[in-house]
């Protein structure tokens, strides 16, 4: 008998990590679990580390195109510079700990705030400054509890659901894209979180793009 558990916000708080010793497989394992955290996307986000994990230096530039500006925050000279990068220019970026989940991030002035009561306090390495994404804003409509909102300006996060699974000796056993994701939310708000009500599950639409095609 094989027994499966799924930890569905595993790593959403600091008390959702729990570990014990028995017959079940866990998923995701702590390995996995990890390399979905804010400091692991940042070091994939530097090109030698990237490389190691692609098949060819296009495909690793192809993949850093993808990517917005991640910087770190030690207690170093690169970490102030980069505090002060934030403080100077609030509206370019965010301020993002090593949570998820919705409602931990942060934006503008209560990023200034902390990032100056951070400057001599190693917990400043616990975070990360990044550059905030600007998507297109696009007419849309809410159903919260079956009821349908006003049309309103909206922004879209656009990314795939996918299975990744190792054995033991880290084997890799499956890994493939099994569908799309869309997180929709207001254009005015700063987090998208699902989870506490800010973003919603869209559906995209996907349309052939050709010469003979009236839509573009």
């Amino acid at each position: 008998t094989v027994q499966l558990i799924k930890f569905k916000v595993i790593g959403f708080r600091g008390d959702n990590f729990h570990f014990d010793r028995t017959v079940y497989t866990q998923v995701p394992c702590v390995r996995h679990q990890v390399v979905n955290m804010k400091l692991f996307q940042m070091l994939l986000s530097q090109r030698n580390i990237l490389q190691k994990y692609t098949s060819s230096p296009g495909v690793t530039e192809d993949i850093l195109r993808l990517f917005c500006d991640t910087l770190p925050l030690n207690l170093d000279e690169e970490g102030d510079k980069n505090a002060q990068l934030g403080i100077d220019h609030l509206d370019q970026y965010v301020l993002k700990p090593q949570r998820e989940g919705g409602g931990n991030n942060l934006w503008d002035q209560e990023m200034k705030e902390k990032l100056i009561s951070l400057a001599e306090d190693p917990a400043r390495a616990q975070f990360i400054l990044m550059r905030k994404i600007t998507p297109p804003v696009l007419k849309n409509k809410f159903v919260r509890r079956g009821v349908m909102s006003e049309e309103l300006d909206t922004v879209s996060e656009f990314g795939y659901y996918s299975v990744y699974c190792t054995n033991d000796s880290s084997k890799v056993v499956e890994n493939k894209v099994v569908g799309p994701l869309i997180r929709t939310k207001g254009a005015t708000e700063n987090e998208g979180g699902v989870a506490v009500g800010i973003s919603a599950i869209d559906s995209p639409f996907f349309i052939e793009n050709s010469e003979s095609s009236s839509i573009p």
